[in-house]
């Protein structure tokens, strides 16, 4: 894995945010921002946006004072334009033409930009405060895969880190007031806990495991099922829910091309994501007892 310098990450930011970065190139990345605030908010901001622009569904009008910017940033542009169409007047010959034109070019564009970036503006502060009239539901299975795409499948320094299940669990009741099993997953080694933000005010324990020898990481995240029941916002995969009612039970599902494993442990939901076909790390949950 090559270490990126700042310009570097910046460059390949758009391709990351896009998903058109290699394999080699988002390890660099998400490697780089665990130690750069900077690039990591501007990714951030970046994956923000494109979620934003592509789950509106509803055109808004833009309000009277957006369009006065918008329009007082053009007319500027234009007198700017008419003051240096004046120096010019008398000396620009025939030859000077494309380049008056390619002027003209720039100002537009540029004025499209402060139309372009403001409308954005407007529509995330909309999702941010609560007042878009765009609503959706999460399924808490897509962003469990979500989370293991933007992190590229790296292991994310825990909040809470430790080799042993127990001490975990009883962090998380102390803290959380959770009562979760924390597995045993065969020939993987128990990293510790991320709290993962799934939507605001809510999150869930994100429980790593590491596999060293082969470089890959498996993610756990647990969901006490009361919670899920009383978040308005949150639902489960209906095929998973029905088909996980005794402990043995497992489902598979293909969620952006990542096979997620889940099951259902008395009051918790499970749902596992990693790199390995999901029927093979179904087999390596331990209390699950399934063989390949």
């Amino acid at each position: 894995m090559k270490d990126l310098t700042k310009q570097e990450a910046r460059l390949i930011l758009p391709a990351v945010v896009d998903n058109e970065a290699t394999d080699e190139e988002r390890a660099s990345f998400f490697d780089f921002i665990q130690s750069d605030s900077e690039i990591e908010k501007e990714y951030n901001d970046a994956h923000l946006i494109k979620k934003a622009l592509s789950t509106a569904n509803i055109r808004k009008k833009a309000p009277d004072h957006l369009k006065k910017v918008v329009l007082d940033t053009i007319e500027g542009l234009k007198m700017e334009s008419e003051v240096d169409d004046e120096d010019v007047k008398s000396t620009v010959t025939p030859n000077q033409s494309a380049t008056h034109s390619t002027k003209w070019l720039r100002y537009l564009s540029a004025a499209a930009a402060v139309l372009f970036i403001s409308l954005v503006t407007l529509q995330l502060l909309d999702l941010s405060t609560g007042t878009a009239t765009v609503d959706y539901d999460v399924i808490v299975e897509n962003m469990a895969a979500e989370h293991f795409i933007n992190s590229g499948g790296q292991l994310i320094e825990p909040h809470f880190s430790t080799s042993q299940p127990r001490e975990a669990e009883a962090y998380l009741m102390e803290h959380f007031g959770l009562q979760i099993t924390i597995p045993t997953i065969t020939r993987a080694e128990f990293a510790g806990i991320v709290m993962a933000e799934f939507v605001d005010d809510f999150q869930t324990p994100l429980l790593e495991y590491s596999q060293q020898n082969i470089g890959e990481t498996i993610y756990l995240f647990a969901f006490d099922m009361n919670q899920v029941d009383q978040h308005e916002k949150l639902f489960r995969l209906g095929e998973a829910a029905d088909a996980c009612i005794k402990s043995e039970d497992f489902f598979v599902a293909e969620i952006n091309e990542y096979h997620v494993v889940f099951w259902l442990w008395e009051n918790t939901w499970y749902r596992a994501i990693s790199n390995h076909n999901g029927y093979d790390l179904a087999a390596l949950v331990e209390p699950l007892n399934y063989s390949r």
